[in-house]
C-alpha cells in the first residue's frame, strides 16, 4: 500500500507541476517497474482523481484538484507566508523535514507542503493519514514568541486561523475542539501540529497542519470513518486545494500577527468557535489520569477551563478531550 501511495503521490505531484496535463513517460525521480505507473494511473482514474485522455494525457479528474507552488501563489499568498513555499510528492512527515533544516539560516514563513507523508504525525506520536491526492499536509515556520509563556498559545491561534479560513472559503461554519483539532459539521476535519527545535541558541517553532478537503467516507481508514470529515462533505462544494492553502496562509499571518502585537484577546476569540464549551467531557492524559467536568473555555494561556462535580476549575494544561456521550 506505502509504495503503490509513493507512486500515486508522484503522479498527482507531477501532474500538478505539468499544469494539469502530464505526457505519458517516466516520472521525476527513481525508476518505476514496468507498468506500475499504468496499474496506478487505472487506479487514480477509478477513483475520481484523474482521467486518462485518448491522447495518453493524463488530466485533472471529476473530484479532487491539483496542488503546486505555482498555483498556490497565483491564488494570492500573503507578505510573509509562503515565502518560500515548497510542495513535494512524498516526505517522511512535513514537521520532520523542516525541523531538520532549521540550523540551514533564516526560515521564518517558509512553508512545506507533500502529496504523501510517508510517517506523518499527530499529538502524542499518533500516526497522521494523509494518502496522496485527497488533502492539504504542511508546515509553516512561525516567529518565536518574545516571551516564551505565551508559546502555547500557538496551536490555538493556528486553530484559530484555519477555521476562519475554512469558513470564508465555504459559508459553513468550522470550531476549533481544544487543544489542537479542527471540525466541521461535527467532524474531525482538521489537525494542527506545534513543535519546536532550537537551533543556534534560536528557536524554531514549526505548526503542521492537516486538511481533510476531498474526502468521501470510504476515503477514510475504518477506525476513522466514524468521525472524520472533510471540507467538501461538510460544505457540498468542490473546493481548490490550492486556493485554499493560500487563503489558509492568509489567515494565519494576520492571527499571529494580532497575537504578537497583544492585540488578540484569545479567550474571547476561542469562545466565539469553541467546539467544547458548555459541555461534559473527559480528559485524559499522557497516564491513566482523567478528569472529568463541564468546559468552559480557555485561559489567556491557552489551557483549557474545566468545571468538576464540586463545583472547583481545574486547569489543564494538557491532554486529549472528548465529550461524555
Amino acid at each position: 500500500m506505502q509504495a503503490k501511495a509513493v507512486i500515486e503521490a508522484r503522479l498527482l505531484h507531477a501532474l500538478a507541476e505539468a499544469e494539469g496535463a502530464l505526457p505519458p513517460g517516466p516520472l521525476p525521480g527513481p525508476p518505476i517497474p514496468p507498468g506500475e505507473r499504468d496499474r496506478v494511473t487505472r487506479g487514480l482514474e477509478a477513483a475520481g482523481l484523474v482521467r486518462v485522455g485518448p491522447d495518453g494525457l493524463v488530466r485533472s479528474g471529476e473530484r479532487g484538484s491539483l496542488l503546486s507552488a505555482a498555483r498556490a501563489k497565483r491564488s494570492g499568498l500573503p507578505s510573509r507566508l509562503g515565502r518560500p513555499l515548497e510542495i513535494r510528492a512524498v516526505v517522511s512527515s512535513t514537521n520532520e523535514a523542516v525541523l531538520e533544516r532549521a540550523g540551514e539560516g533564516e526560515l521564518r514563513g517558509f512553508v512545506l507542503g507533500a502529496e504523501l507523508q510517508t510517517a506523518g504525525r499527530g499529538r502524542r506520536g499518533r500516526t497522521f493519514d494523509s494518502r496522496p491526492g485527497l488533502g492539504l499536509w504542511f508546515t509553516v515556520v512561525l516567529e518565536a514568541p518574545r516571551d516564551p509563556a505565551r508559546a502555547p498559545r500557538a496551536a490555538l491561534v493556528t486553530g484559530l486561523a484555519v477555521a476562519a479560513a475554512l469558513e470564508a472559503e465555504t459559508g459553513r461554519r468550522a470550531e476549533v475542539k481544544w487543544p489542537n483539532d479542527v471540525y466541521m459539521e461535527g467532524r474531525k476535519t482538521g489537525g494542527i501540529l506545534v513543535e519546536a527545535r532550537t537551533a543556534g541558541r534560536r528557536p524554531f517553532p514549526v505548526a503542521g497542519i492537516g486538511v481533510n478537503v476531498h474526502h468521501r467516507p470510504g476515503d477514510f481508514p475504518d477506525a476513522l470513518r466514524a468521525v472524520a470529515g472533510s471540507v467538501e462533505s461538510a460544505s457540498r462544494m468542490r473546493v481548490d486545494r490550492s486556493a485554499l492553502l493560500a487563503r489558509i496562509l492568509t489567515h494565519l499571518e494576520a492571527w499571529v500577527a494580532r497575537d504578537a502585537s497583544g492585540a488578540l484577546d484569545l479567550p474571547r476569540e476561542f469562545a466565539k468557535r469553541d467546539g467544547l464549551r458548555g459541555r461534559e467531557i473527559e480528559i485524559r492524559g499522557a497516564g491513566k489520569a482523567v478528569h472529568r467536568g463541564e468546559a468552559l473555555g480557555i485561559d489567556d494561556g491557552g489551557e483549557l477551563l474545566l468545571r468538576e462535580a464540586g463545583g472547583g476549575v481545574r486547569i489543564v494544561r494538557s491532554g486529549d478531550a472528548s465529550v461524555v456521550p
